[in-house]
């Protein structure tokens, strides 16, 4: 009988170690769809940006069309107020936690590192914020085994290329064109996606 108890107690353990594994990796979903606000925030914010500073230029309404931009302040403001917010109620803070925190810290360097060095002269400002972009989809959509952002990183990466041979009034259309399928997309997606995704 004490035989047949042993390997019970070993099974229990066993399953006791998967539903805590199968918690960890519900939380950790749970936190990646959280993520999807960070997509769609900043997904309309450039869309909006870029179609702005385009409609500007084009009906010449005032001399600094690039001022549409300023609705990025908007953005910097709702990120930093969700982010102390989810880093209060944050239980967990989990290792593809850190490596997607992280992904996206080295696109922020790397990102005013670009507009510090191409202010000057930007024609290829856009296109190599647009390659910095596509590479931290992707490589979202790996840490959060999401295809949908994978997805959109080659379409932002398609059009990065487009965007280098593009002037550059045209180069806004083909930012907003990558926004709207880079991150908006794979964003309502991630948003809306279920416990199995």
């Amino acid at each position: 009988m004490e035989q047949s108890k042993e390997p019970t107690g070993e099974s229990m353990s066993g399953r006791e170690s998967l539903a805590l594994i199968r918690d960890m990796i519900s939380r950790a979903k749970g936190d990646f769809r959280s993520q999807a606000f960070y997509f769609l925030l900043w997904g309309w914010i450039i869309l909006a940006g870029s179609l702005g500073h385009f409609l500007l230029l084009h009906v010449e309404l005032t001399a600094r069309p690039e001022w549409a931009w300023a609705v990025i302040a908007v953005g910097v403001i709702a990120s930093f107020v969700k982010g102390a917010r989810d880093g209060r109620t944050e239980e967990v803070r989990t290792y593809p936690n850190r490596v997607y925190s992280t992904i996206w810290m080295v696109f922020l360097a790397n990102y005013f590192l670009i507009i510090y060095f191409l202010s000057a002269d930007p024609h290829y400002l856009t296109p190599l914020v647009l390659l910095l972009a596509a590479g931290s989809t992707f490589l979202s959509g790996c840490v959060l085994r999401f295809p949908p952002l994978k997805y959109g990183g080659y379409f932002i990466w398609a059009l990065a290329i487009a965007a280098f041979l593009l002037p550059l009034a045209w180069q806004l259309l083909a930012t907003a064109a990558a926004v709207a399928g880079g991150y908006l997309v794979p964003g309502y997606l991630l948003k809306n996606s279920g416990e199995d995704s």
